[in-house]
């Protein structure tokens, strides 16, 4: 199973097949498009998309060494049901150390913000145009760009690993619709502080930021009969 987002990018780079496969993939199963339980195989993907096995095989290997997918023996690859300890456990890091990020940002101050600034413009107009694949894409690039200014190689690949692990059930739900409109002004107030300054309001923001999202996704999870596909 790809969903209709999915089948709607058409791939023509050789070069990029196993990237694109990759991310089309990963934002399928966190959304919860494809759902846990499901299982994936290397041929029924390839003839779907209509490409070779080897992209999609290696697309499938590394969602499952991110621990996205369980391999299974002559059948493919499972979706893997996520749990809400595992949840909030990835809330709670991903907290301390964006949180951390951003506040040493703030002491230090930035100047250039023009990229940060073009990417909360492009999560408003997703925002705007309700295009979550969109919004989730803006909001990636904006935290690693933001992330990325600490200067820290390795605290920005630890959090974007982890940012692409979380499930995001009910991002589409009303509470999850309402949550990304409420999120448009915070962006742009996270790049006005790193020119203002203010490391409590910072810390405060961040934690805002983060933190409003874990009762939607949460809720969603812990639903009866596991995690439930977004509406």
């Amino acid at each position: 199973m790809v969903s209709q987002q999915t089948d709607a990018a058409p791939m023509t780079s050789e070069a990029n097949l196993r990237e694109q496969v990759q991310q089309r993939l990963r934002l399928d199963i966190v959304s919860g498009e494809i759902g846990p339980g499901t299982i994936l195989s290397v041929p029924g993907l390839a003839r779907t998309l209509g490409i070779s096995t080897t992209p999609v095989r290696e697309a499938l290997l590394q969602l499952s060494g991110d621990g996205l997918l369980q391999p299974l023996r002559n059948r493919g690859f499972c979706v893997v049901q996520p749990t809400l300890e595992d949840l909030r456990n990835l809330f709670e890091v991903r907290l301390q150390l964006e949180t951390s990020a951003f506040v040493k940002l703030v002491r230090s101050g930035l100047a250039d913000v023009a990229e940060l600034t073009r990417q909360a413009d492009a999560i408003a107009r997703a925002v705007h145009t309700r295009d979550v694949p969109l919004y989730l894409a803006a909001d990636r690039a904006f935290h690693r760009e933001l992330l990325s200014r600490a200067g820290n190689a390795v605290l920005t690949g630890i959090v974007m690993r982890l940012r692409d692990t979380m499930r995001l059930y009910g991002i589409n739900s009303p509470a999850g619709l309402a949550r990304q409109e409420e999120s448009v002004p915070e962006h742009y107030r996270i790049v006005a502080l790193l020119q203002q300054g203010g490391e409590a309001e910072a810390a405060a923001l961040m934690h805002k930021h983060i933190m409003d999202w874990e009762p939607i996704f949460s809720e969603y999870l812990g639903s009866p009969g596991g995690a439930a596909i977004p509406a």
